[in-house]
């Protein structure tokens, strides 16, 4: 077995119970290969036998390689949320983010027709833009953000479909 405790942790979850290994259930590792020494919680959870934890143990590595890219996942995508660039197709790397989007937004609100305005760039360099490009901005920016939503609820998707740790792990989670 990978990790005893890893599935004797699972195994209390799926049953309700918060196994605390310090007071709990203790694991030895111990010629014969791992096995639990102490198990004080008979009074909420009977012990399992070894057969039936290494039978959990496929659903219990899935699902923490699931959580563990779960979270991997939100932490990218709220990365890519905060600290998103593009290059708009006017040839400009902009920031492509929540913040650009109210800027940009705020910008129009104060923009004439036939007004131009300075706009600085992702590298700090300054434009000056029509309002028709700042409109174009703005729209870039919205595509953009929802691209990135697409993804992460493709990619939420996928690692719910799939059906072994390994698969889980194999994917490479990109914005």
């Amino acid at each position: 077995m990978k990790d005893l405790a890893l599935v004797v942790k699972y195994y209390g979850q799926k049953n309700g119970v918060d196994i605390n290994f310090l007071e709990d259930v203790n694991i030895v590792n111990d010629p014969d290969g791992l096995r639990i020494e102490q198990w004080n919680i008979s009074d909420k959870l009977p012990q399992p036998s070894m057969e039936e934890l290494e039978a959990l143990e496929p659903e219990a590595m899935l699902y923490y390689a699931r959580q563990n890219k779960l979270t991997e996942l939100d932490t990218k995508f709220n990365d890519a949320i905060e600290n998103g660039h593009m290059t708009c197709s006017f040839g400009v790397e902009i920031d492509a983010n929540n913040d650009a989007l109210r800027n940009v937004g705020n910008l129009l609100l104060v923009m004439g027709a036939d007004d131009k305005e300075l706009f600085c760039d992702y590298n700090n360099q300054f434009h000056e833009l029509t309002r028709i490009q700042v409109e174009l901005l703005q729209k870039e920016i919205i595509g953009h953000i929802k691209g990135l939503y697409a993804k992460k609820w493709s990619y939420r998707e996928q690692l719910n479909t799939l059906t072994t740790a390994e698969e889980v792990d194999s994917i490479i989670i990109e914005f």
